[in-house]
């Protein structure tokens, strides 16, 4: 396949950042092209338990999911806590930033420049903030890395909304296994912030300044939709 320069992203997701960091081009044929990979059993999945989740704690549903059992204590508390709107609880909620790390909106499609998808977040104290992201599946010990640059942006997005947050805790909930990634909690406070911007900011740079998304082969090829094996459903772009 030729590439032909493009004009760089100009926005940004979790979910986009750890595509490009698997693979440019793969980032650019799915977020920027456009050419969508076809669901699958897990996918409508873990939407599934999502929504789930939600409507038990928002209480449009009175009957927890039995795969969220694992947290039915927890998610009991979180529903107590909607209903009597205390805690800050927060479900489902969208953040967005433009690239200086002020708040926008979600359709903000001239200055938004990362957007983020909060799963639970509530107020342990008055001051301190727990970001909830719910995951289906069990913890990796080969994502670690992605997992720890998840909860950084969850801890950075929840201290730049809420200027009375001196510390948020952030967490993995891994639904199948019951599992609270990381187990002994992290905590990132206030005085980080600032590092953490820096951080970010130059992470997503190589993202965000690409205009060639060179294919960047590696093991998890031969799953991809891409992959040029693939001659189904549209997929086959890539040469490798």
């Amino acid at each position: 396949m030729k590439v032909i320069p493009i004009k760089p992203a100009t926005s940004w997701s979790y979910s986009r950042y750890s595509d490009y960091r698997q693979c440019p081009l793969k980032f650019r044929l799915k977020h920027l092209d456009k050419i969508k990979e076809p669901g699958s059993e897990a996918m409508q999945r873990g939407t599934e338990i999502h929504d789930k989740a939600e409507a038990y704690i928002k209480g449009t549903t009175d009957v927890l999911d039995p795969r969220l059992g694992s947290f039915e204590t927890e998610l009991k508390a979180f529903r107590e806590q909607y209903k009597k709107k205390i805690n800050g609880m927060v479900v489902e909620d969208t953040w967005a930033f433009t690239s200086n790390w002020d708040e926008t909106s979600w359709d903000d499609w001239v200055h938004c420049w990362v957007r983020i998808k909060l799963d639970c977040a509530h107020h342990l104290e008055f001051n301190t903030m727990v970001v909830s992201d719910w995951k289906t599946g069990k913890i990796r010990q080969e994502m670690v890395e992605d997992y720890m640059e998840q909860l950084e942006l969850y801890a950075l997005a929840a201290l730049l909304l809420h200027e009375h947050i001196e510390a948020v805790i952030p967490r993995l909930c891994f639904t199948d296994q019951g599992e609270i990634y990381p187990r002994d909690p992290i905590v990132y406070v206030r005085s980080e912030m600032e590092d953490l911007k820096k951080k970010w900011t130059k992470r997503v740079k190589p993202m965000m300044t690409d205009t060639v998304f060179a294919p960047r082969p590696n093991d998890k090829c031969r799953w991809c939709f891409y992959r040029a094996s693939n001659k189904t459903n549209g997929g086959g772009q890539c040469k490798y």
